[in-house]
C-alpha cells in the first residue's frame, strides 16, 4: 500500500479547519486521507498551545531528518569481513545493529565504484 506524507499546505489546511471548528472526519473527507492520519498529525505535532502549521510542519521535517543513522567505518569493516566469509546480508543483520537493507545498499553502492 502507498502512502505520502502530509505536506506543508495539507497541514495549514488541517490548522484553518480545526480554527473553523470542523471535526477531525470532516477534514480527513476534506483532504481525502484517513481520520486516523488527521488524528495522529494532530497529536504528535501540537503544542500546548493547540495545532499550528508551520510548528508541525517543523517538527515532522525534524522527525523524518533524525530517523537516519550514520554508520562507522568500523563496523563496515566488520561487515565486510562477513562478505568475505560468504555470509548473506540476512546473517549478518542478525548479527550487527544494521538492517539488511542497508548492507544491500552498501553492496551494491561498492560494486558501482
Amino acid at each position: 500500500m502507498n502512502y505520502s506524507h502530509l505536506t506543508q499546505e495539507e497541514r495549514y489546511q488541517i490548522y484553518t479547519l480545526l480554527r473553523e471548528g470542523f471535526s477531525v472526519r470532516h477534514i480527513a473527507f476534506r483532504l481525502a486521507r484517513a481520520p486516523s492520519t488527521i488524528c495522529r498529525e494532530i497529536k504528535r505535532n501540537r503544542n500546548r498551545n493547540g495545532y499550528f502549521a508551520k510548528h508541525a510542519h517543523k517538527l515532522a521535517k525534524k522527525r523524518h531528518a533524525s530517523n537516519h543513522k550514520t554508520i562507522d567505518s568500523s563496523l563496515w569493516k566488520q561487515i565486510e569481513n562477513y562478505l568475505a566469509l560468504q555470509w548473506s546480508p540476512e546473517q549478518i543483520a542478525s548479527h550487527v545493529a544494521i538492517s539488511m537493507h542497508s548492507i544491500y545498499r552498501y553492496i551494491i553502492s561498492n560494486e558501482i565504484k
